[in-house]
């Protein structure tokens, strides 16, 4: 497994062929901008697991550059915290020679998907997330103030 950091140019090794004398691999880039919200920050501590045709690789938060070959590939992409939190896969075509900048957003609750696309994302989740995050402050409100009715 290789631990890439971000900005890093890395070369995947592919079981193919190797070019004839004097000729070159086509390889394109595909530039992975991994992020989250400011909601969740316990994900900052976690690595992001992206596997392009089931090669796997640890990368950090923020853009990763990966050298492949021309052609589609199958990128998955998700946190890596072991219970798949974010998990989404899309096909990415990559031409020889040119860049292709795809955007993964996580979500902000576990057992979502993430987004993945070729501009930045939003983050799925976060309505579920805030109103969660109200609810709970309504009830420790009724606790708190049940609790003050009877003492004074």
């Amino acid at each position: 497994m290789t631990v890439l950091q971000p900005g890093r140019y890395v070369q995947l090794n592919r079981s193919s062929p190797t070019p004839s004398r004097g000729s070159q691999a086509l390889v394109g880039h595909l530039v992975i901008d991994t992020s989250h919200s400011v909601l969740c920050p316990q994900l900052a501590t976690s690595h992001i697991a992206v596997t392009i045709d089931d090669l796997p690789l640890h990368v950090r938060w923020g853009r990763t550059d990966i050298a492949l070959p021309a052609g589609r590939h199958r990128v998955e992409v998700k946190v890596d915290r072991g219970d798949g939190w974010g998990r989404v896969v899309d096909a990415v075509p990559v031409a020889a020679g040119h860049t292709v900048d795809v955007f993964y957003r996580a979500p902000a609750l576990p057992g979502r998907v993430g987004s993945l696309g070729p501009e930045p994302q939003s983050t799925g989740g976060v309505v579920a997330l805030l109103g969660m995050l109200f609810a709970a402050l309504v009830v420790l409100g009724v606790v708190t103030g049940v609790t003050l009715a009877l003492f004074v």
